[in-house]
């Protein structure tokens, strides 16, 4: 007696070689790409397993304002001295390990950290825009940050002198979500496509300018150690923070998941 799995593949060659009428089923037939009109229901229609993300897509609504052209805008225009009045009450900032973390704690602990004058030729070159297909809020992008170390880098007291070291960090993607008032409400930062890129050993962003500086974290999410030296650096304070204190972060952040801890399954 045959085996199911012959008896199968002996109706599925007698299927294909049988002649069929046009009318009827053809494997190989090429099917019409869909319509606008399905392609966007198909798109707009999923509900984001994560409350956080279908909440950033603020009930469906539409953007009043071109998002991928006022994300260049804020990218190519960002500076250490940015105009705060561009981000929303309710910011969050959320990296592989650091976050969530709201402006005025993020701007303390990268001045506290000393990359500003560590890094003063800092370039961060940017790419690759595009708007997330199911929330119009959202633009991707991509970056790679190159940097010389000409300044010694003063970290909360700890001093990392000058090497004159060059960095080029891998790519990584960014993202930036807006309101529909035209404030950014999050960023995700840092996503490294291709950690062997570059000579931060796969480190990206500020990450890659501490590794050039001497200060070389090995840190990834879901490592148990780094999380519970974060979670001791966030109790004793005074030397920045990884992420903001709990009443500092908005209702609409409902992940539990703080610096490098693991990723919540929804």
């Amino acid at each position: 007696m045959a085996r199911p799995s012959v008896i199968a593949l002996g109706a599925l060659l007698a299927l294909l070689s049988a002649p069929h009428p046009s009318s009827a089923f053809n494997p190989f037939k090429s099917l019409a790409p869909p319509s606008s009109l399905e392609t966007s229901a198909a798109v707009l229609s999923p509900k984001s397993k994560s409350p956080m993300f279908e909440y950033l897509k603020f009930d469906g609504t539409k953007p009043t304002f071109d998002v991928l052209s006022k994300t260049r805008d804020y990218v190519e225009k960002a500076s250490w001295d940015i105009d705060e009045s561009i981000y929303d009450e309710d910011y969050v900032l959320r990296g592989p390990v650091i976050g969530p973390i709201g402006r005025t704690d993020l701007k303390g602990s990268q001045t506290g950290l000393g990359l500003r004058e560590a890094f003063p030729d800092i370039t961060r070159s940017s790419f690759g825009y595009t708007v997330d297909p199911e929330n119009p809020y959202r633009c991707f992008y991509f970056q790679r940050w190159r940097a010389t170390h000409t300044g010694d880098m003063d970290a909360y007291g700890d001093i990392y002198p000058a090497t004159g070291a060059e960095m080029e960090t891998p790519v990584s993607v960014f993202s930036v979500v807006w309101t529909p008032e035209g404030k950014i409400i999050y960023e995700q930062v840092g996503a490294v496509v291709d950690r062997l890129e570059g000579n931060t050993q796969g480190k990206a962003a500020v990450f890659g300018l501490l590794h050039t500086a001497g200060l070389k974290l090995d840190a990834n999410p879901g490592d148990a150690v780094f999380a519970t030296i974060q979670r001791i650096g966030h109790a004793l304070g005074g030397r920045g923070r990884s992420w903001s204190r709990e009443d500092d972060i908005p209702e609409w952040w409902v992940s539990k998941s703080r610096g490098a801890d693991g990723t919540e399954q929804w």
